[in-house]
This record gives structure tokens, sequence and C-alpha cells, in this order.
């Protein structure tokens, strides 16, 4: 199958389970950006397992700074072939989601399927439930697992992800994506799965989304966040009627950790 997947990692070991998982006989791309000794361990490792090299192409590339729009873009530099696909180190595959998202694809530029997050605790049961409400009850340019061809990068501006965003990138990416009028081909029965997520993780997540999201409208390619009442509305008021009160609070918790990293970036000036 000809396709590239570009899976960028800096520390994840679970990078190993979402080689494992892929089904296909396609190339693989690492991209490495500001990788551990330990992650490197690994990669070399698996350049060396004999029965993974048996069916699949394994590229390595990598950068020295920790952004995965940067991986992302030197990963589909490195690759072959003329269709890529997002994943991330942490996620694993269902069987044949891989040639369901290629089949899917056809005459489209974009094929999407769904992630879903598992839980082990009430609290991973509430966050799963506000990650999906993100992620999978809305059709998006959001990665993973998206599929695309690499001839989409001229009718969305010339590139492919804002190096300046080092987090946020694919929301970016997706807007984008929405104003090119780019058909996604969205398939919620294409599956892959996301581990668990804790409340400090999951927020720490948010509060670098707030940073990224001020980043992009410092570089003048987002627009400014809702505010707290809005976000009152959007979430407690609204989301809750299809998630839960609870999964609703959660959300406006959610963003407020956002809000708090896009005014922090104020005082942190990141760059990617």
């Amino acid at each position: 199958m000809k396709i590239s997947i570009i899976i960028p990692v800096s520390n994840d070991l679970k990078l190993i389970n979402c080689i494992k998982s892929i089904d296909e006989n396609v190339e693989v791309v690492i991209s490495l950006n500001k990788a551990s000794k330990d992650i490197k361990k690994l990669v070399k490792d698996i350049l060396h397992n004999q029965k993974l090299q048996r069916y699949l192409k394994i590229i390595v590339c990598e950068i020295d700074e920790a952004s995965i729009a940067k991986a992302y873009n030197n990963g589909i530099k490195h690759s072959s072939y003329s269709k890529v696909l997002l994943m991330d180190s942490d996620c694993v595959f269902e069987k044949g989601t891989i040639r369901k998202l290629n089949n899917n694809l056809g005459n489209n530029f974009l094929s999407k399927g769904k992630v879903i997050f598992k839980s082990n605790s009430w609290a991973s049961s509430v966050i799963a439930k506000a990650r999906e409400y993100h992620t999978s009850d809305k059709v998006n340019a959001y990665s993973p697992p998206l599929l695309f061809k690499k001839t989409i990068k001229k009718y969305i501006k010339g590139y492919y992800f804002h190096p300046s965003l080092c987090w946020s990138e694919d929301s970016e990416f997706d807007i984008r994506v929405k104003k090119a009028n780019l058909k996604i081909a969205y398939d919620p029965t294409v599956v892959i799965y996301h581990p668990a997520l804790n409340l400090r993780s999951d927020l720490k997540s948010s509060f670098w989304y707030g940073i990224g999201r001020r980043i992009g409208v410092e570089v003048g390619v987002r627009d400014k966040p809702i505010g707290v009442l809005g976000s009152f509305r959007k979430y407690v008021l609204e989301a809750s009627k299809e998630k839960g009160l609870i999964t609703g609070f959660y959300l406006f918790v959610w963003k407020m950790s956002t809000l708090l990293g896009y005014h922090a970036q104020k005082i942190l000036k990141l760059r990617g």
C-alpha cells in the first residue's frame, strides 16, 4: 500500500505498540523531535527488528527541537509516497483501519477516522467524553488518524503545518482545510485507540493548547478564543445537554486551563 505513516515522537515509549498495530505493508516515517536517549535506543531496536522489517519500510528523520508541527513537516518531507497518514505515538490502530482510511479517500483530499479514548476510572471516563466532544463529535481535519494527499498543499496556503505552532497545529490546519472547502471523508467506524488520560495530564495539555492558540493569534493565523462567559454558555449550558452536566462542567474547566495558557504566553513568549 503506497502510504507513508508519519509518527512524531519525543519521549513516548508507547511508540512500539503503535508500530506493532500497523497491519498493512506501508512506509513508516518516525519523526524524532528532541528525542530522548530512551527513544533513540527504542528506534534503533525497531530498525533491527526483522519481523517488522519484513512488511514495513521504516525511515527515521530528526529535528533538534520539540515541535509536533515541525516534526510533521519534516516527516512529510522525508516520506516517499503521495499519501500521508498522521498518527500519534501513544495510539494504536484497530485492525483494518489503515485500509478503510485509504478506501474512503477516493477522489477526496482527506480521509478521517475516530479516536476512542479508553478509560480506567470515573475521572478518565469523564475526560474521554470531553475529548470526544472536541475530536470526534464533529467532522474535522484534526490528527490522528488523518490521511491526506500531499497535493492538498497548494490549496491550503502552500504549507502543511505552521512552523511557529508547537501546539494546536492541527486545529489551525483544520481551519485552512475548511476555508478551502475541501471535503473530509469521515467514517466513525474507522478507529484508533488512545490510552486513558488522567486529570493532571489532560489539563496540562489544555494549558499548552492555550499557549499554541496565543502564538497563532500573534503570528496572525488564529482568532482570539471566547472568554469565560462564552465558554460557560458553550460548555455548561450547551455541551452538557449532549454529554451530561459533569462532562459539561469539566469541558468548562478544561477551557479555563486553555485560557490560562493563552494569557500565560504573554509572559512566557514561547516560540516554535
